[in-house]
């Protein structure tokens, strides 16, 4: 069996499309990182002697203590560009019966162990026994160690927290990472030298001690925040959710994960805003003019038929898409997509609605003879717009993956936005028809025959996406 287990490992190397390769470059990267840190090991061990020979007037430990924040400054700027959070790797654990501690745990300790974090232990070790323990004994050592281990601790935390949060939270992400930053520089000036306090025995040991602690916690919630652990539904059913469906299969599970999606990615949360505010400012415009009325090129009340239908049709079309590079896991459960599609026909709804008392409130202040077409342009809205938008979320060659750097790419949309399109253009030409006394009416009988289809819709929905996801299978596998 092992002969056989090393055969197929063997034909998987020569075989497999980039295995070997992949292989290679990690033997090669692997060849790199062992003499970076054997370099560093020596370095450490005989800095003292090269200085004494190179510069004899020069103590050693003067010079790392002058060099330890432009190493950390160095160290962020370096962590920065070249390492990444393995966020990705983690989501084949999303499905299993594992805690959201050793989760995260194993994320921060896998990204741990590069050489940004190994490299500057390496030196500071080989010093601190010989040249720290030489000059200011073995407690000083000691705390020598222990302090380069702390910064480097802060920085692999300030890098998880950067790397996953600067998109949902920029403004409260940049200021912790400078506002650490600038406490470490502030204790250097404070104390005329941190690592020589720290030698001395002061308390700058457990002032770091408790930033690397600090900056931990916060990295441990940045991470179950981006791997969407903390993610669940409640267990308690209710009616009104067992009548609409809610609380079958996972359904408010897939829910919660659409909220904190749009909370915290910056391309759901953009797309989403610009549709409530194209909709609240045709609206407002369209009220104001019709007290101009030579000025108005469309009826006020079209326009306020289709108050509602930009949050529809724009934040519909990309719903079925948008957790993707999240759920991918999820929807491999029994009764994931079903639970998927419905989680996202409840998310248009509940934006849709809200968007609609929105615009009630506008309607009302402005022109409150008008505000019952806002309740026609929601129900229109749910029955004929956002149908046609979840259809045309299943028509892109792939779905979007939000955690990607470069989030649009016209052909990923073109047939959602065709499609809703095109249904917007047919309805509004047969509202326009209908004239301004009967435009409400057709629309609002549309919109119902919509809705009272949606269990046939829904489920001619999930058989689609099963049959989308063997496509996009089947694409990549022809890829290779």
């Amino acid at each position: 069996m092992v002969a056989s287990l090393l055969r197929l490992q063997l034909l998987a190397f020569w075989r497999a499309p980039y295995l070997g390769g992949r292989i290679a470059l990690a033997l090669a990267k692997g060849a790199g990182v062992a003499y970076a840190v054997g370099a560093a090991a020596i370095l450490g061990f005989v800095l003292p002697d090269l200085l004494g020979a190179v510069a004899p007037g020069l103590p050693a430990l003067a010079s790392v203590d002058a060099a330890v924040l432009p190493a950390l400054a160095v160290l962020l700027v370096g962590r920065q560009v070249f390492q990444d959070v393995p966020t990705r790797g983690a989501t084949a654990f999303l499905t299993l019966p594992v805690s959201r501690q050793r989760v995260a745990a194993a994320v921060l300790l896998r990204s741990a162990t590069t050489p940004f974090g190994v490299v500057p232990l390496a030196f500071a070790v080989p010093f601190a026994a010989r040249a720290v323990r030489a000059e200011a004994g073995a407690p000083a050592a000691w705390a020598f160690g222990l302090a380069v281990l702390a910064l480097v601790v802060v920085s692999h935390a300030l890098l998880v927290v950067w790397k996953t949060r600067l998109g949902a939270r920029p403004v409260r992400t940049i200021g912790v990472v400078a506002g650490t930053v600038g406490l470490v520089a502030a204790l250097e000036g404070a104390t005329g030298g941190l690592m020589a306090h720290v030698r001395a025995g002061g308390l700058g040991l457990a002032v770091l001690g408790a930033l690397a602690a600090a900056t931990l916690v916060l990295a441990y919630h940045a991470l179950v925040a981006a791997l969407y652990l903390d993610a669940g539904g409640s267990r308690r059913a209710s009616a009104a959710r067992a009548i609409t469906g809610l609380d079958r299969g996972g359904t408010r599970a897939f829910l919660d994960l659409d909220r904190r999606l749009v909370t915290r990615a910056t391309f759901p949360r953009s797309v989403l805003a610009n549709a409530a505010v194209v909709s609240v400012v045709l609206t407002v415009g369209a009220l104001l003019a019709r007290r101009h009325p030579a000025g108005a090129f469309v009826p006020t009340e079209l326009v306020l038929l289709f108050s509602t239908g930009p949050v529809a049709g724009s934040f519909g079309q990309y719903a079925v898409s948008f957790a993707s590079g999240y759920t991918d896991r999820l929807l491999t459960l029994p009764g994931g997509v079903e639970a998927f599609v419905r989680a996202k026909w409840a998310g248009v709804v509940v934006a849709t609605v809200t968007l609609g008392v929105v615009q009630a409130g506008l309607v009302f202040a402005l022109a409150s003879d008008l505000v019952d077409l806002v309740g026609v342009s929601v129900v229109f809205s749910l029955g004929v717009l956002a149908p046609a938008a979840l259809w045309g979320a299943t028509l892109g060659p792939k779905p979007l993956d939000v955690s990607e750097r470069l989030l649009f790419v016209n052909t990923q949309s073109f047939g959602a936005q065709l499609l809703v399109g095109s249904t917007a253009a047919l309805a509004g030409g047969v509202l326009s028809l209908a004239g301004p006394d009967r435009g409400a009416l057709v629309a609002a009988a549309l919109g119902l025959v919509g809705i009272l289809l949606t269990p046939l819709w829904l489920r001619a929905l999930v058989r689609r996406i099963h049959r989308r996801r063997h496509v996009v299978a089947a694409r990549f596998r022809s890829a290779l």
